[in-house]
C-alpha cells in the first residue's frame, strides 16, 4: 500500500521530463518569465489547489526522482524525447514506474509520458503520418471517459492543448480508453487504480504549446487558442489525490 502523508496537504510531485538541456530548442521559451522551467510553471498554475502541494523533480538533469514514501500522488509531464531515443533518463523512468504503480500511487501521465506508460505494456508508439497533431482541438469521450473523475464537469468535445509528432498505436492491454481526438485514437486512458495517461497537455497553455513550433513551424502556432479544459481535468486529478 502507498504511505501517505497522514497531516496537512497530499504531496504532489511534479516529474519534469522536457530533455537533457541542449537536446532541445529552449530560446522558443526565451520570452516567458520562467523560460523553460516547467516545473515552475505547473506550481504556478496548480500551486492553489486545496489539500495539495506541489514539489519537482527534474529527472533529465539528475535530480532525485521521489520514493513511494515521498508523495501521494504524481504528474508525469511531456517530453521532447521520443520513448524511441532509450535515454538514460527514460532508462531511470522506466525502472521506477513500476513500483509507483504496485504502490497504487495516483499517477496523471502527460503526453511522452503517456507514451512512455503505453510503451512500457507493449503497445506500438509511431510517427503521425500526416505531419504534427498541433494545436487547440476538441476530444471525442467515450462512456467510460464520459463517467470517468479524470474528466468529471468536462463536456464531450471540449477542447485540449495537442502538440504531437508521435502517438500511441492502440489502447494497451489491461487499460480503457478515454478519449480520442482527430488523428489521435488514443488520447486518454485509465489504467486502474487512478493511474491515467493523457496525449495532450492540460498543464500547458495556448502559450507554452503555441511557441513549441516557432522555429521549426511557425504556421502551426496559429492552431492554438485559450478555449481549453486543460485546468478542469489537473485539477480534477489534484482533487482526486487531496481526498485520499
Amino acid at each position: 500500500m502507498t504511505k501517505t502523508s497522514s497531516h496537512g496537504p497530499k504531496r504532489v510531485g511534479f516529474i519534469e521530463m522536457m530533455g537533457v538541456p541542449g537536446s532541445y530548442d529552449a530560446t522558443v521559451y526565451d520570452h516567458l518569465e520562467d523560460k523553460d522551467k516547467e516545473g515552475v510553471w505547473f506550481q504556478k498554475r496548480f500551486g492553489h489547489v486545496d489539500g495539495i502541494a506541489i514539489n519537482t523533480h527534474n529527472v533529465c538533469i539528475g535530480e532525485r526522482l521521489p520514493e513511494v514514501e515521498d508523495v501521494d500522488g504524481l504528474v508525469l509531464a511531456g517530453s521532447y524525447n521520443s520513448v524511441h531515443d532509450h535515454t538514460p533518463w527514460q532508462h531511470q523512468v522506466r525502472a521506477w514506474l513500476p513500483v509507483m504503480r504496485t504502490s497504487k500511487v495516483p499517477i496523471l501521465a502527460i503526453c511522452g509520458s503517456h507514451q512512455l506508460l503505453a510503451n512500457m505494456l507493449g503497445t506500438d508508439v509511431e510517427v503521425l503520418a500526416d505531419g504534427p497533431y498541433a494545436g487547440t482541438f476538441p476530444v471525442r469521450l467515450t462512456e467510460a471517459g464520459k463517467v470517468s473523475p479524470l474528466t468529471a464537469s468536462i463536456a464531450d468535445g471540449a477542447c485540449f492543448q495537442f502538440a504531437n509528432t508521435e502517438h500511441v498505436v492502440t489502447v494497451p492491454q489491461g487499460s480503457v480508453l478515454l478519449a480520442d481526438s482527430g488523428r489521435v485514437p488514443v488520447a486518454a486512458l485509465d489504467f486502474g487504480d487512478h493511474c491515467y495517461s493523457v496525449q495532450f497537455h492540460p498543464e500547458g497553455t495556448y502559450e507554452t504549446l503555441g511557441t513549441v513550433w516557432k522555429n521549426k513551424a511557425p504556421d502551426l502556432m496559429n492552431n492554438y487558442h485559450d478555449r481549453e479544459a486543460g485546468d478542469q481535468l489537473v485539477e480534477n486529478f489534484l482533487h482526486l489525490v487531496a481526498k485520499r
